[in-house]
């Protein structure tokens, strides 16, 4: 009864292991001490694609590729000689070969067993191809990592839960100026400033402990310290990963020293933007109060003229109003125009070798009313040899007057205002001092700023648009020289020192006198016909009046169709034309004039208020002999119309070598 039983269970259990073996995902492979195979599972059937009774009966080095096959049965004579392992007992990755004759990599762990004296050895074979593949993809995955790692711009730094660094890529080196080795392993505070330096450790430890986090998984701005012991601005984004039981933080750096500058920069010129936006408001404000207030007396003094129970004085102080307020707003128009001409290159010095007084007058005259309305006493101070300067008269003598002018408007109830000419070594300086209201220290380094007024209270009860020291400086530069403002602060008055180069003595040169101008004004332009074209009624009609007043016969046209007609039939000996005409321009009247024969040397003057270089140029080149800019002062027109050789193109240039104008008495 046993046996058969012993018999039954030996069977049973055979069956098991081989349904067992049969059904595995791993090949398993038999082979004797000879090296034949004796067993084939289905699992190895399906990995090296040979049936079973294909390699049963078979030496194993079939499956095996060269020079494994070659040497496989040398290794078992010699392991069954000498008992010394190679494999045997332990696992290894070794490479299989299909029925196809393609290899594989694969994993073998091979057992030796005995059936009665004879030895025997089991091979368990799993097929790796799919895991090589993934390790390899794995492999250049890290690679591509890090590749990207080491190539980006940013800092990546990683650090262990305990602080440590554990990887500092090269654009971290050069953020922080370490090498790699110098910062693997110690603590990461070492590039923290104080006092983030001796913070970090606790905030770590306390997020590990409770999950609160500051920084991580938010990016900051951040300050770094470099290994030179600078610090500076820089962005930092902190992630969290974990591998098997570690806890590991990643940083992202970058500096941002530029930004933060461009950032200043974009704040200064931001704020600058907003400063020259309410200069611009407080200049249009200052502008419609400097023209309003000439306009009050003018439309008065109209009113006197016009009414008829105005005496005769009455209408004479009317008429010296009348021309006081237009000269006001004619020396306003031409400071704003000079100021926007000099900032863009378009004023030229008309120079000579000039005796400093003569600028000294030329300003004294022109600022005389203002400083007399205010009750100023003023005081000059000469050297006694003449001292010469190589500059343009009326540019020069619109320095000193907007210096004595600005002096007068400062200087509250009759006070005096002292002006000093002198030698300097190789420069002549003049001084104008006041006993004003001073200038507060804050104020000094922008007095010559456009539109900046030391008191705006005062300014505006005064007058003035924040100009007249600006122009001051630029037409000092222009000359070479410079400017300085001084003042012990308010209510301790102010000085302004003029220095400009000096030069030697000219030749002595007569020059024409202003009256002999005049003279020749008046009698030449007596009896000459006279076409006046301006589409402004009011200018044109004027205009004529004046001429009319001098002699002249005189017509009129209010555009250019009208102009050519008259002139056809007028036959006019000068045509004053305006430019900007509706429909046709001035230019094209000029233009069309030139082509008729009977226009070819007829002169023409352009009267407009457009007085650009390039301006002047369109009018040269449309053949214009000469380009005034409105307001017309009607002696200088005068003067064109009797005597207009004087005026014509190349002339002027030559007068704007030698200094010399029509206008303009010099001193031998």
């Amino acid at each position: 009864m046993d046996t058969p039983r012993k018999q039954e269970d030996l069977v049973e259990a055979e069956e098991r292991i081989r349904s067992v073996v049969n059904h595995v995902v791993d090949g398993i492979i038999s082979i004797d001490e000879h090296g034949t195979v004796t067993t084939f599972n289905p699992a190895a059937e399906r990995i090296f694609g040979y049936a079973a009774e294909e390699v049963i009966g078979h030496n194993v080095c079939m499956l095996m590729p060269e020079p494994d096959r070659g040497q496989h049965d040398d290794y078992i004579h010699s392991y069954l000689r000498t008992g010394h392992a190679k494999i045997i007992g332990s696992g290894r990755e070794v490479v299989g070969r299909r029925k196809d004759g393609g290899v594989f990599p694969m994993e073998l762990a091979i057992s030796e067993f005995r059936l009665g004296d004879k030895r025997h050895f089991t091979g368990i074979v799993r097929d790796i191809t799919e895991r090589k593949r993934a390790e390899q993809e794995l492999r250049l995955a890290e690679e591509r990592v890090r590749s990207v790692v080491d190539h980006v711009i940013d800092g990546i730094i990683t650090i262990d839960a305990a602080g440590r660094v554990e990887s500092f890529n090269p654009a971290a080196e050069k953020l922080f100026g370490y090498r790699r080795d110098e910062v693997l392993g110690r603590n990461v505070n070492m590039l923290m400033p104080p006092p983030y330096h001796g913070e970090h450790d606790g905030y770590l430890a306390n997020y590990l402990s409770t999950g609160k986090p500051k920084i991580i998984g938010i990016g900051r701005e951040v300050v770094g310290r470099r290994k030179d012991g600078s610090t500076f601005p820089m962005e930092l984004a902190v992630s969290e990963f974990h591998i098997e039981h570690g806890r590991y933080f990643t940083g992202i750096v970058r500096d941002i020293t530029q930004r933060k500058e461009l950032e200043r920069e974009l704040h200064e010129r931001m704020a600058e933007l907003a400063e020259a936006d309410r200069q611009k408001n407080d200049f249009l404000a200052m502008l419609a109060h400097e023209l309003r207030n000439p306009l009050a007396p003018m439309r008065n003094s109209l009113y006197l003229l016009n009414s008829a129970k105005s005496d005769e004085a009455s209408r004479n102080r009317a008429r010296d109003i009348l021309e006081r307020q237009m000269q006001h707003i004619v020396r306003l128009v031409d400071d704003l125009l000079d100021v926007s001409r000099i900032g863009r290159g378009m004023i030229e010095l008309r120079r000579e070798i000039i005796d400093i007084q003569e600028a000294l007058s030329r300003g004294v005259e022109t600022a005389q009313p203002t400083i007399e309305a205010h009750g100023h006493q003023l005081r000059i101070s000469l050297p006694e040899a003449a001292l010469w300067i190589d500059g343009d008269l009326v540019r020069l003598g619109q320095v000193i007057a907007n210096l004595l002018t600005n002096a007068a408007k400062y200087t509250s109830g009759p006070g005096t205002i002292d002006v000093t000419v002198s030698r300097d070594g190789d420069a002549a300086v003049i001084s104008v001092r006041d006993a004003g209201i001073g200038i507060a220290p804050e104020m000094l380094p922008r007095v010559f700023d456009l539109f900046v007024q030391a008191d705006r209270s005062l300014a505006r009860s005064q007058g003035g648009l924040g100009i007249g020291l600006t122009l001051v400086r630029r037409l000092v530069a222009l000359h070479g020289g410079s400017v300085s403002a001084h003042s012990e602060g308010l209510g301790h008055g102010s000085e302004f020192i003029v220095r400009l180069p000096a030069a030697s003595a000219p030749p002595k040169r007569r020059a024409a006198t202003a009256a002999s101008l005049h003279s020749t004004a008046a009698t030449g332009a007596a009896r000459q016909r006279v076409l006046v074209v301006d589409d402004n009624v009011d200018a044109a009609d004027s205009i004529v009046l004046i001429l009319q007043a001098a002699g002249c016969d005189v017509k009129c046209a209010y555009d250019g169709p009208s102009a050519l007609l008259q002139a056809k039939a007028y036959q006019p000996d000068v045509v004053v034309l305006d430019i900007g005409l509706p429909g046709m321009s001035g230019y094209e009247v000029a233009r069309q004039l030139r082509e008729q024969a009977e226009f070819a040397k007829t002169p023409l003057v352009a009267v407009t208020g457009y007085g650009q270089a390039d301006d002047r140029r369109r009018s040269r080149e449309a053949g214009f002999d000469y380009h005034m800019t409105k307001p017309v002062d009607p002696e200088r027109l005068k003067h064109f119309i009797a005597k207009p050789a004087d005026f014509h193109w190349a002339k002027t240039s030559a007068r704007r070598r030698t200094g010399a104008t029509p206008r303009r008495t010099r001193r031998p």
